[in-house]
């Protein structure tokens, strides 16, 4: 059965169970259904759950009538209600009531909606971001003209929805500024930067020694020949060429650098340096901003890796790249997989293998600095791993002929001085692509008025221009994805796609797919109103979904629908999990996942492979994690199982095992509560106020199975934890990072078996 075909029958299926009403219930009196199976439980003498019914109306169109209503229908669409204890009501009589509810429902949604305002939706910080990108063409990876915004709200989990993202005074200060941080950066009317070549000496980097201890130094420039790197620690010691003073302008620059691979294979043992001889040495080479930090010593937020590359053993080799680096970066050279924490790999180098070199209190270290005689250079005897760097050859940026793509995006393709270029022009290049539609006449004539006037008071004409754009980014027809324009609103509050503007529409498409604006393929589909043709939208859609672009909507959606943005805010514990640390997992996890995602949507696999597949997406790191053999490389591929009881479905997936985790110790509670959330849309109601979370008479419990059990003794805890726990303990053969574990740990012991029964 194709594909298609079988995605279909599927969720055919699933409609015809969720929708089990084939009886019209319009003519149906509930009150007689919830009076006999309801209010022995949810009446005026218990309220189980915190829940009441005899007093509950039929105003659908009060929201909290109409959640209690939505809560019954569901109950009886799952069949948890009436418990199976309690009679039961015949099939048909359900199926009236169901019917019934529905229909009001739906009908209260109608009427809610055609009462309420349109909320015109502004852009997120990451549809910013993105949308600038594709506007101008500028490159986004080391500048954030959205870092001073306040984070966007959220509701259910996704940052898009109308309702949160309100523009307040604050807000908009922020828009005028992350504007004008953009014209600065984009518009230059100054003659090309003259390319710079410099080449960068060992004794151009860094200083030839590091303090290990009072006592122990540790030679790292040798007689300026060579640099040894030796550590992989992206917190400490990267290699910084102090004399470089940062690019002298944003552009593509060429670096040539010239290492080898010294010691990958050594006497050591491997647990000790916390270093895989396996593998390749590699070499990272970054750009980070001064400014930020020191970068030969502090990781900071504006590191962005540029390249990695395997060093030949034993080999001096020149690697080139062609990278580009923002105006006042400075590349930083670093050793990704190398021993890390470095100093405590030396602690305990020393202690198994070097104690004869080192002083006797070389742990205690001295008051005082220690005479000559005193001092013992470790490195004499290190036979560790490491990078052996010989210099750093720099070029750029490029020069290129005519404009550059971002003075062709504002101005035009010819190249030309602020006084040849025409403001109206201006506004209608640049204006219809920032506002992802036509401007009006009006429009432009307001706009080109606003450069006058600043002309006619004595602003030059770049400022004027300057300010002409920073206006255009600062407009709600900007800022709003599809903006208030005054022959828009009736069509907009129609709400429908039939009813939409076609560049609202294409607008709609893209944001959806893209997390940005459209490009000119659909920009020139809306202007010839092909949109309103389902094949061409159809086929535009396709065609979105199939670009590299399409990645953000899997970041975003992934991250809202999966709650992978929770991952990291509760690192998992340094000690205990220090892989996880080591191998830097986090990012590694969070693209399976979206791999995983990409894939079932690209190949509109069955929606049950969500839950049960024989394959995912893996690197080595990864693999090794979840104890495959066979996967090597840095890169993600398409791995499947022999065994599909252990890792089949997102439900195996390391983001979504740590996400639901605290960073020590797991709970069936939290995972369980996230499947019925984030799987099957059931979550659970709130626990009552006066319940607490643990039952405290718990005494003699052994496990946390023993603790649920006592927990769900309370008979206003049993029905929610009956659903919840199963689901949890299911995962509970899975360790807080995701490795499979048949025991529990007490301490460094091993504990009792795991029951995932």
């Amino acid at each position: 059965m194709p594909d298609s075909a079988r995605m279909e029958k599927f969720v055919t299926a699933l409609l015809i169970l969720l929708c089990t009403s084939i009886v019209r219930g319009q003519d149906v009196d509930p009150r007689p259904f919830i009076e006999e199976h309801c209010l022995k439980c949810h009446g005026e003498k218990k309220q189980k759950g915190d829940r009441r019914f005899d007093s509950l109306t039929v105003d659908f169109e009060d929201r909290e009538t109409a959640w209690a209503w939505e809560e019954i229908l569901d109950m009886l669409n799952l069949g948890d209600m009436p418990p199976e204890e309690e009679p039961q009501p015949e099939s048909e009589e359900i199926s009236q009531v169901v019917s019934w509810i529905t229909e009001k429902l739906d009908h209260s949604i109608l009427v809610r909606e055609a009462r309420e305002v349109v909320r015109l939706r502004r852009m997120n910080r990451f549809e910013y971001r993105n949308t600038i990108r594709d506007l101008l063409g500028l490159h986004m990876e080391s500048f954030d003209p959205t870092e001073s915004f306040p984070a966007d709200e959220r509701m259910e989990g996704f940052e898009n929805i109308g309702g949160t993202l309100v523009l307040s005074d604050y807000l908009l200060e922020r828009y005028l500024e992350a504007a004008a941080q953009v014209v600065e950066k984009a518009v230059d009317f100054g003659p090309p930067v003259e390319p710079v070549s410099d080449y960068l000496k060992p004794d151009d980097f860094t200083d030839r020694t590091f303090h290990f201890r009072p006592q122990i130094w540790f030679t790292i420039n040798v007689d300026g020949k060579y640099i040894d790197v030796g550590h992989g620690d992206a917190k400490s010691d990267r290699l910084y060429a102090r004399r470089f003073k940062g690019a002298p302008a944003d552009g593509y620059y060429t670096i040539r650098l010239t290492a080898e691979g010294v010691n990958r294979i050594n006497r050591y043992n491997p647990e000790l340096l916390r270093y895989d001889p396996d593998e390749p040495i590699k070499m990272q080479l970054i750009a980070t901003n001064p400014e930020v930090a020191y970068p030969g010593r502090n990781q900071n937020n504006s590191d962005r890796i540029l390249a990695t590359v395997p060093l030949a053993d034993n080999e001096v080799k020149t690697y080139e790249f062609r990278v580009w680096l923002d105006k006042g970066f400075v590349p930083v050279v670093r050793y990704p997989n190398g021993p890390q924490p470095f100093k405590q790999v030396l602690t305990r180098i020393t202690e198994r293998h070097h104690l004869d070199v080192v002083p006797s209190n070389w742990r205690d270290g001295v008051a005082a600095q220690p005479s000559e005689n005193q001092t013992v250079y470790l490195s004499d005897v290190y036979e560790g791993p490491r990078i052996r760097f010989y210099g750093m050859d720099i070029h750029g940026p490029e020069n290129t002929e005519g404009p550059s793509s971002i003075h062709a995006a504002l101005f035009g393709h010819e190249i030309a001085s602020p006084e040849q270029i025409d403001p109206g022009r201006v506004v209608q290049h640049f204006g219809s692509r920032a506002f992802r539609r036509p401007l009006r006449e009006d429009e432009c004539e307001r706009y080109v008025h606003f450069f006058n006037r600043q002309v006619e008071v004595g602003e030059t004409r770049e400022n004027a221009l300057k300010t002409l754009v920073t206006a255009l980014l600062a407009s709600p027809n900007f800022i709003y994805i599809e903006a208030p324009v005054e022959d828009g609103i009736e069509q907009l509050a129609k709400d429908q796609p039939e009813n939409l503007d076609q560049f609202a529409l294409a607008s709609r498409l893209s944001y959806f797919l893209w997390s940005s604006m459209p490009d000119k393929a659909l920009f020139d589909a809306a202007a010839a109103g092909s949109l309103s043709d389902p094949s061409e939208l159809k086929k535009q859609a396709l065609r979105l979904m199939t670009d590299p672009r399409a990645r953000g909507f899997t970041e975003q959606f992934t991250d809202s629908w999966l709650q992978l943005n929770k991952l990291g805010e509760m690192p998992p514990d340094t000690g205990k999990f220090e892989v996880y640390h080591v191998r830097n997992l986090q990012p590694l996890m969070k693209e399976e996942t979206r791999q995983y995602f990409a894939y079932m949507l690209s190949e509109n696999r069955p929606l049950t492979e969500f839950i049960q597949s024989d394959y995912t997406f893996l690197n080595r790191y990864l693999a090794d994690l979840y104890g495959l053999e066979g996967v090597s490389g840095d890169g993600f591929r398409r791995v499947r199982f022999a065994d599909t009881s252990k890792r089949g479905g997102i439900l195996g997936h390391a983001s979504i095992l740590t996400a639901t985790s605290n960073g020590v110790e797991t709970s069936p509670v939290v995972r369980g509560i996230w499947i019925l959330e984030n799987i099957l849309g059931t979550p659970p109601p709130p626990p009552p106020d006066d319940v607490p979370p643990i039952d405290p008479d718990v005494r003699g419990a052994k496990s946390i199975r023993d603790i649920l059990t006592k927990h769900r003794e309370s008979a206003t805890c049993h029905d929610c934890h009956q659903k919840i726990d199963p689901l949890g303990f299911a995962l509970e053969n899975y360790d807080p990072i995701g490795a499979w574990r048949t025991h529990y740990t007490q301490g460094k012991k091993r504990g009792p078996v795991i029951d995932a029964s």
